[in-house]
């Protein structure tokens, strides 16, 4: 869902507009179950979301510069969205393994961004970013003690390989929130708020050191031509 909030947010629409639509949200809006040799679910419908969402359709459309990572199968590498169809680069960004069916852009297969990217800071930093902020809701599944189903053993599976992962990407944040979502499952949308405490709470927070890292940006006139100076590297999954 990161992938979608954040272009959401830089397509302009205000913080209570994504709050409202984010608590409206439910599984079937972006997936349907259709069970197939590549995985439990179709995300077509997310094409449909994004355009309910907000009113960008392509990333030249956004008001802030932005990047969606997706992974590409064939390869293993990160395949980073800069410009062309937003539907397709959340689309691939958004399709978990075994959960759901990959997504087919030009000759190649893509999964979820995560795989390779848990956080995107590298590729908020490579935008030209002067200040990255990562966002990690952590390595769960909101679930504990045995696996129950097919998907939390795939999740917890991917969970783990990521692990190793978290010195790479946090070396590109000049600052990383951990909101304390540890107890939430992926699929409980009736506990939006929740969520939005957790991450409130994170950001106030580290107040001073976002105070801090701001101020030799505020000290001089900003160039509305340089807003991509204040990027958001986020994950929500």
């Amino acid at each position: 869902m990161g992938s979608i909030v954040a272009a959401a947010y830089a397509s302009g629409a205000s913080l209570s507009q994504i709050v409202e639509k984010a608590r409206a949200i439910r599984f079937r809006d972006f997936a349907k179950w259709r069970v197939s040799r590549y995985g439990l679910a179709s995300n077509e419908r997310l094409g449909a979301l994004v355009h309910r969402f907000f009113d960008s359709r392509q990333f030249e459309d956004l008001a802030i510069p932005t990047a969606i990572v997706a992974t590409d199968l064939g390869s293993g590498d990160p395949v980073v969205f800069k410009q062309g169809s937003l539907v397709d680069a959340i689309r691939a960004s958004c399709a978990f393994p075994g959960l759901f069916e990959p997504v087919q852009i030009g000759t190649r297969w893509l999964a979820d961004g995560g795989l390779v990217a848990p956080v995107p800071a590298r590729a908020a930093r490579e935008l030209g970013s002067q200040i990255v902020v990562g966002i990690s809701v952590g390595l769960h599944d909101g679930h504990r003690g045995e696996p129950t189903n097919i998907f939390q053993v795939v999740s917890r599976a991917v969970s783990a390989a990521q692990k190793n992962q978290l010195e790479a990407w946090e070396r590109y944040a000049d600052l990383v929130f951990r909101p304390d979502v540890q107890s939430l499952a992926w699929d409980e949308f009736d506990r939006i708020d929740e969520a939005i405490a957790a991450g409130a709470a994170a950001a106030r927070s580290a107040l001073p050191q976002i105070k801090k890292l701001l101020a030799p940006l505020t000290d001089r006139p900003m160039d509305p031509g340089r807003q991509g100076e204040y990027l958001l590297a986020g994950a929500l999954r």
